[in-house]
C-alpha cells in the first residue's frame, strides 16, 4: 500500500512547500500556518506581525522551549495543589508543538 504525502502549502504566497529546509511553522491567531523562509520573514516586516508569531514553532528554539515547558508541566502534576493549573498552562506549548509535527512537518521530505 502506498502512503500519499499531504501537500503542504505557504499561508503567504500559497506555493507547496516541498522540503523541511525552506519550512517555518508559526502561529496565526490560534492556528498553526506554515510558511516558506522568505514568506515568514517578509511577513514579519509586513503588517501581519501583530498576528503571526515572532519566533517560529519548529527548529532548535522551538524544540528547547517544547521541552522545557514539557519538564516544567511535568514537575507541576508531580507537586499537585495550587499548581495543577500553571502544569495545564505549561504543558500548552509542548502540545502545540506536537501538533505542528503531525498536521504539517511529518509530511515533507
Amino acid at each position: 500500500m502506498v502512503k500519499r504525502k499531504k501537500e503542504i502549502y505557504c499561508e503567504e504566497c500559497s506555493m507547496e512547500i516541498k522540503d523541511k529546509t525552506s519550512l517555518v511553522i508559526s502561529t496565526y491567531f490560534f492556528l498553526v500556518a506554515p510558511y516558506h523562509e522568505r514568506c515568514y520573514s517578509r511577513s514579519l516586516k509586513g503588517c501581519q506581525t501583530a498576528f503571526v508569531g515572532n519566533e517560529p514553532i519548529n527548529g532548535f528554539s522551538g524544540n528547547f522551549k517544547a521541552i522545557a515547558a514539557f519538564v516544567i508541566a511535568i514537575i507541576l502534576f508531580i507537586i499537585n495543589g495550587p499548581y495543577l493549573f500553571l502544569g495545564i498552562l505549561a504543558i500548552i506549548p509542548a502540545l502545540i508543538r506536537i501538533y505542528a509535527w503531525l498536521t504539517i512537518e511529518r509530511h515533507l521530505e
